[in-house]
């Protein structure tokens, strides 16, 4: 069931909005204040967010502002409901980004088709999306798998060759089933407390035992994301042999990342080119070439996909 926030002053609208959503199978989660309204945005992590532009507290703009400076939620579709709304209104929200706006009182049978459309376009981007992560993904040279719900949700070819298992048989298996007997404890006492919160990220050594029932040495290294608004756990394996004097990817905290550096993670995330990344910020292709080989460098990357899988562990690009 899709989850819409509705963050509406007008208690009335705010009734006859959620009971008419509600019998068009969405998950409607309200409030009538500001404040309230960002904290349920991260809560939820909706599909789509209705805003009134002068709700209390902070208002419709502050909100959007807000939710697009955080990773997780500046994806989202925002649509402003204004009162009257002026050409100055909407200018500034179309300005500020957002996505759609509707002007109070509407039909709700417009608001349906509205989000309907909404919804639907921001399907399209996120698969467009996911095909270039998984792209990216299968040149890594590490193992790269999500774990969410007990279950393996993602693997990349390196992870299956290195256990000798398919694709198929992967996904949807515990980790455990090809975790060594005597590791299984370590392992699932760490990925317990990472998804707890007690550490935000896990570095561990564990035997594990291939498909063809060979027993591997991994170097594991793993953090919590949010997928599809669930938690979840990016992990990257290494075969023990291949790590010279324990180099890890550094801890985010060590790193001198500038905001520039930043946006081209996200958009080398996202599958752009330099020449791509160039034209969406409006720099050099040499500019773009020089942050990448700088990122490469302050990582510890050894290539573009590595470098995702970092961005991705310490928060820079959040899957959706």
């Amino acid at each position: 069931m899709k989850k819409i926030l509705l963050i509406e002053s007008d208690l009335k609208l705010l009734t006859q909005t959620q009971d008419f959503l509600s019998n068009k199978n969405f998950d409607v989660i309200t409030t009538s204040e500001g404040a309230s309204g960002i904290q349920k945005a991260l809560e939820y992590l909706p599909e789509i967010i209705l805003c009134d532009s002068d709700v209390p507290g902070l208002n419709g703009f502050e909100i959007f502002n807000t939710l697009l400076q955080i990773n997780s939620t500046a994806i989202i579709p925002f649509v402003f409901l204004m009162n009257k709304a002026s050409s100055e209104d909407v200018r500034a929200a179309m300005n500020l980004g957002a996505d759609d706006y509707l002007e109070k009182p509407f039909n709700q049978n417009d608001l349906l088709k509205l989000i309907e459309i909404r919804l639907e376009k921001q399907e399209k981007i996120i698969g467009l999306a996911d095909e270039k992560f998984n792209t990216l993904m299968e040149y890594s040279t590490d193992g790269v798998f999500i774990y969410q719900d007990e279950k393996l949700s993602y693997v990349n070819k390196k992870f299956c060759d290195f256990v000798s298992y398919s694709k198929r048989e992967l996904i949807g298996m515990n980790l455990v089933n090809i975790i060594y007997k005597d590791d299984i404890h370590l392992v699932i006492d760490k990925i317990s407390r990472l998804l707890k919160g007690i550490h935000k990220d896990i570095q561990t050594e564990f035997r594990a035992i291939s498909g063809d029932q060979k027993i591997i040495k991994f170097i594991l290294s793993g953090s919590t994301i949010s997928v599809k608004g669930k938690k979840s756990i990016i992990g990257t394996v290494k075969l023990k042999e291949d790590i010279v004097n324990g180099a890890f990817v550094p801890k985010k905290c060590d790193l001198n990342i500038t905001q520039r550096e930043k946006e081209i993670l996200q958009l080398i995330c996202e599958g752009c080119s330099n020449s791509e990344i160039a034209v969406k910020l409006n720099i050099s292709d040499r500019t773009v070439e020089g942050h990448r080989a700088n990122l490469l460098n302050k990582t510890e990357s050894r290539n573009t996909a590595s470098l995702a899988v970092f961005a991705i562990r310490f928060g820079f690009y959040q899957l959706t």
